[in-house]
């Protein structure tokens, strides 16, 4: 064979494998929007899921974290409560949050002491929709921005997905017409880097009970979308933040948006309907201090999700060496440790928005509603505790 010709064909190999992956994985991506459930299929699924293990990376050199182990759920993860198996060996994930894009993978695990790994492996990249905006407060004459953010897989660039999945963001009116740069009345901007496009505009009086749409679309398909509406309140003065009222799908999992390829203790959460007021400056957000059980201090703070939050620990020390943060979502659940003895714990999902304020407050970016609950700020030299309740407000409703 001529030198041509074998160049000819490596090239042809080459192609092959960046279109049918490596070893020939299972390739799916899925697009929902935050609030919703989601339904991810494992398409190497055997008889039964006694083999089934399902794992999750949300960095491409991230440790991956074990969610499913050989069929049984494992229940050291921080959002195990939201996760389950189907009788298919799909794993579902209810009241999806801006913490759970990045990639799945279903593995099968055989053999009689389930050490023989099956190939190929299934890979489902979640990405996740998810609109916020620059304004708690909202008002004719105000000028408001929506964030429209695509979260995908940190490995994979933005521009990345435009070129080999032809995503697409973009805001359309409530006719479904598409705005662009050339309306005056709004001003469009994008960022490929994070997959990121805002609209800017200044609110009219007529604009109470406005929609604006945030789409994504793959090859010309809408995927996921978000609505928001504008309300304003006509008994006081006083309205309500702009909020996401719906998307274009169901939030049945079974009818998710996917697109596959061949590729390289029982317990209550409280909803509260509530109006938001408060600034996304922490030093204003609103709190509500009072002496519990045994003269502990207890703290509630409300926030929006999508801000920042700082929690006080009211019994600090002269420095932090002795501050331990703890964390409980639910009343009998097992504590998780944020911040031990001044030093912030690397294993727990949510540590790289944490961080560790100079009075020893707890700093905890993009707020999701997966941080509700209880915050113990612990001092073990004195040995007392400083207990913050923390409240989410996400759309028109408070989770606590």
């Amino acid at each position: 064979m001529s030198d041509e010709c074998r160049v000819c064909l490596l090239g042809l190999i080459f192609l092959s494998s960046l279109l049918t992956g490596v070893s020939g994985v299972d390739e799916t991506h899925v697009f929902i929007s935050s609030g919703e459930n989601v339904r991810l299929s494992c398409n190497n699924a055997l008889h039964d899921c006694n083999s089934t293990t399902w794992n999750y990376n949300r960095f491409r050199n991230s440790t991956a974290v074990e969610l499913i182990g050989l069929g049984i759920k494992k229940k050291n993860t921080e959002r195990h409560e939201r996760l389950s198996l189907g009788s298919d060996c799909s794993l579902n994930i209810r009241n999806i949050s801006t913490e759970d894009y990045g990639l799945y993978i279903c593995q099968q695990w055989t053999g009689v002491n389930r050490d023989q790994q099956q190939e190929p492996d299934a890979h489902v990249f979640l990405h996740v929709l998810h609109v916020s905006s620059s304004q708690t407060e909202i008002s004719a004459g105000l000028s408001v921005t929506l964030f429209c953010q695509l979260f995908s897989y940190t490995g994979v660039s933005c521009d990345d997905l435009i070129r080999s999945e032809r995503i697409q963001l973009f805001w359309v009116n409530q006719t479904g017409v598409k705005l662009t740069r050339s309306d005056s009345r709004y001003q469009i901007s994008s960022s490929s880097d994070h997959c990121i496009i805002t609209l800017t505009t200044t609110l009219l009086n007529e604009d109470d009970n406005r929609e604006w749409r945030c789409e994504v679309t793959q090859r010309d398909q809408v995927k996921t979308s978000v609505t928001y509406t504008v309300k304003s309140s006509a008994q006081t003065n006083s309205t309500t933040a702009v909020i996401p009222v719906n998307s274009t799908h169901s939030q049945d999992p079974s009818t998710t948006n996917t697109h596959t390829t061949k590729a390289q203790t029982n317990s209550t959460t409280s909803v509260i309907p509530v109006n938001s007021t408060h600034s996304q400056d922490p030093s204003t957000t609103n709190t509500h201090t009072t002496k519990g059980v045994s003269g502990v201090d207890e703290t509630h703070v409300f926030i929006s999700s999508g801000e920042n939050v700082r929690l006080s620990c009211n019994n600090t020390l002269h420095d932090c060496t002795s501050t331990t943060w703890n964390y409980n979502r639910f009343r009998d659940s097992a504590a998780v440790e944020l911040i031990r003895l001044g030093i912030k714990k690397k294993d727990t999902e949510s540590h790289e928005r944490l961080s560790l304020g100079s009075d020893c407050s707890l700093n905890i970016r993009n707020i999701s509603t997966e941080d509700y609950g209880s915050y113990t700020c612990r001092q073990y030299v004195n040995e007392t505790d400083a207990c913050v309740f923390l409240h989410v407000l996400h759309g028109n409703f408070i989770i606590m």
